[in-house]
């Protein structure tokens, strides 16, 4: 577990990295909340806003990873 940890302290020590890492885990609770919750259904508006939401972080995933293949490039 401790060698999982620093593993990870490693991996996220940018801005760019922790960035990447909280669009991912934020597009995954997305995801799941689309699958489990009918609220979506309910309420369409929010239910726009929030299919609309999973592109819109993956495209800034996309961007976040693009400057940082850049800035290690370097």
């Amino acid at each position: 577990m401790r060698r999982y940890l620093r593993f990870l302290a490693q991996v996220l020590d940018d801005k760019l990295t922790r960035a990447a890492g909280l669009i991912f885990v934020l597009i995954l609770v997305l995801v799941v909340f689309n699958f489990q919750s009918s609220l979506p259904e309910q309420y369409p508006l929010f239910g726009v806003f929030d299919f609309l939401m999973v592109p819109v972080l993956f495209i800034t995933g996309g961007v976040v990873f693009v400057l940082a293949i850049w800035r290690y490039s370097r």
